[in-house]
This record gives structure tokens, C-alpha cells and sequence, in this order.
């Protein structure tokens, strides 16, 4: 099918934030950006008081009857000391939130927040190289106990699709969304950084799709991947073409999510808010540095469309943004 126009009609809030607290993480998967899971130095990590104050000002500056979704990705974001607050302080002032975690924590560091699991969403990112299964199953049901919604999108990195089955058997009636990764590519030497291959230090590497060329698949995952049956989640749903209905993981799970040259609207629907306060629009970075958070008076989605300058469009609320061939 020739896709020439996306749209989401039912989107569940009017404007999304990606906020990245901290690029620090204790994991260190071979595919992940450099960039996003730096070493840990505690003495780095953000205040939480910073990081309310910088919640108050995207509050106050979109329209009071406009509805605000804040998730939070990392590096790892529950490693910031009484994370807990800034949670319960968005969900006091009419700011929806959810967490993207690794689920790897001990438990007495997720109990501190328990009480905010009723206020949130959890999206945990299964990551087969380091994850421990049995350690995110505890987290899973420590989640389910305290009236908490949780979800796992698992990582389908080349060698580890059983860890994966795995995981799913020793969970009942919870989400997984598999979804394939996008390994580090290395467009000069044309290498692939491989499984269990630490990218905390690459230069020169970007994340690539690989539809069978890049050699990081074997042709029996490729086969997998191309014919997966899964539930996905509803609230990704979107419509190609004005009137056929579909689904963000689709285009994944089907490599067609290209859509460079195209006409987006993501910068009048989600912002990324990086570990340093800076703002751009869409994990794209569509326009580039538009300020700081923690330094500026912002004014937000004050644009109708920009142009896809990316080679491939990862992040899935962003494929559902509108957007449409010129």
C-alpha cells in the first residue's frame, strides 16, 4: 500500500512531553544511543525540586483547558532521589504522567514510590542483555498490588528472542509489545555493533533499521519479525490515508516507518525536555534547540508543520503525529 497521509483522531492528550531527566543508566545495551545512558555519578543527577519547577512552567504555558501527558524516559529515571514528589506533584496539577523504566532497581527503591503507581502509567523496556527476568516480574506484581497500569515492551535484540518468551510465561494478563531494535550502525566502516557490545563510548555510530542488509539479523529472526501476532496497544491506533485504520507498532513491525521529505505536525503536539533542560520538538529534534527549562521562558507549540529531515522515525507516538507527503 502507498501511504501517503497519517493521522491520529483520538489521541489521548493534546500535547505530549518526552522528558529525559538523566542521561545516567546501569544498563549499557549495545543499541541504545550513547548519549542516553551515560555512566552513573550521583552527584549529576537532578534536583527534584528542579524538576517541578521546571513541570510549573510547561503547565503555565499551554492553555488551562488543554490536557498534558509528561512521560518520562532516561538513561533511568528512578534513580533521582524522591522522584516520587515531582510525580505526585504533576498528577496533583492536571499533568498526566508516565514512566518508562528498566524495571532493574531493587524493590526498595521502586516501594519509596509506591504510592504514585496509582497515579501513573509504568512502561517497562525489557532489554534482554541485561535484564534480570525474574527481578521485573517482582516489579510487575509490586506495581499490580499498589493499583498501578503496567505495560512492558520488550526489546527484540538479535540472539535474545527467548529471553523474551520467557518473560511472557512468567507473566499473566500483562501487556508485551515486542517490538524490534534498531541497531548502532557505522555508515564509514559499514559495522554493526553487536549483541552484548558496549556502545557507551561509540563515535560514529547511528541507529539503523535492518531489513536484512545490515547482517544483524539472522534471516530466521527476520521471519519472526515480519510475521508477529500480538495485540497492540489500542491507544496506538491511528489512520493511513484518511480512512484505513492501523496501528504505530505496524510500522515498526513492518519497517515502514520512513517518512523523510514528509510534511509533520510534531511541533504542535510533543516536545523533548534533554537531561541538560534542553527543549526540542519531537525525539527528532525537529527544528533543533528551541531552549532551556530550566534557563527560559518557553512558548510551546506555537507551529503548524515542519519537514521530516530523519532517515527513519523510531519513537512510536511520534509516527501517529500527522504528517503527509508534499
Amino acid at each position: 500500500m502507498n501511504i501517503n497521509k497519517i493521522e491520529k483522531y483520538d489521541w489521548y492528550e493534546d500535547y505530549i512531553v518526552h522528558w529525559r531527566p538523566t542521561n545516567m543508566c546501569n544498563y549499557d545495551c549495545s543499541y541504545c544511543d550513547p548519549s542516553n545512558h551515560h555512566a552513573i555519578d550521583k552527584r549529576k543527577l537532578p534536583n527534584v525540586e528542579d524538576l517541578i519547577a521546571a513541570a510549573k512552567k510547561i503547565r503555565d504555558s499551554v492553555p488551562a483547558d488543554k490536557s498534558v501527558l509528561v512521560y518520562i524516559t532516561g538513561g533511568e529515571p528512578f534513580l533521582i532521589k524522591d522522584v516520587h514528589k515531582w510525580f505526585n506533584w504533576m498528577g496533583e496539577n492536571n499533568i498526566r504522567v508516565g514512566i518508562f523504566t528498566n524495571g532493574s532497581l531493587p524493590l526498595k527503591i521502586y516501594d519509596m514510590s509506591k504510592e504514585s503507581f496509582k497515579n501513573i502509567n509504568i512502561k517497562i523496556s525489557f532489554h534482554p542483555e541485561f535484564a534480570e527476568i525474574d527481578r521485573v516480574v517482582d516489579f510487575v506484581n509490586m506495581i499490580k498490588e499498589n493499583n498501578g497500569k503496567v505495560e512492558i515492551r520488550a526489546m527484540m535484540a538479535a540472539g535474545l528472542f527467548h529471553k523474551v518468551d520467557e518473560l511472557e510465561e512468567k507473566l499473566l494478563n500483562t501487556p508485551i509489545v515486542r517490538l524490534p531494535v534498531f541497531p548502532l550502525y557505522n555508515k564509514t566502516t559499514q559495522e554493526v555493533n553487536p549483541t552484548y557490545s558496549s556502545s557507551r563510548f561509540l563515535e560514529g555510530y547511528k541507529q539503523k533499521m535492518d531489513e536484512g542488509q545490515l547482517g544483524y539479523y539472522t534471516k530466521d529472526e527476520l521471519d519472526i519479525l515480519e510475521n508477529l501476532e500480538q495485540d497492540e496497544p489500542t491507544y496506538l491506533n491511528c489512520t493511513v490515508n484518511n480512512d484505513i485504520k492501523t496501528n504505530a507498532v505496524n510500522f515498526v513491525t513492518e519497517r515502514t516507518n520512513k517518512f523523510k521529505g514528509w510534511t509533520c505536525g510534531i511541533v504542535n503536539k510533543k516536545i523533548l525536555i534533554e537531561a541538560n533542560g534542553n527543549v526540542k520538538y519531537g525525539t527528532c529534534a525537529a527544528t533543533g534547540i528551541i531552549g532551556n527549562i530550566f534557563k527560559d521562558d518557553l512558548n510551546l507549540f506555537d507551529k503548524q508543520y515542519t519537514t521530516c529531515q530523519r532517515e527513519v522515525c523510531t519513537t512510536l507516538d511520534e509516527i501517529m503525529v500527522t504528517k503527509f507527503k508534499v
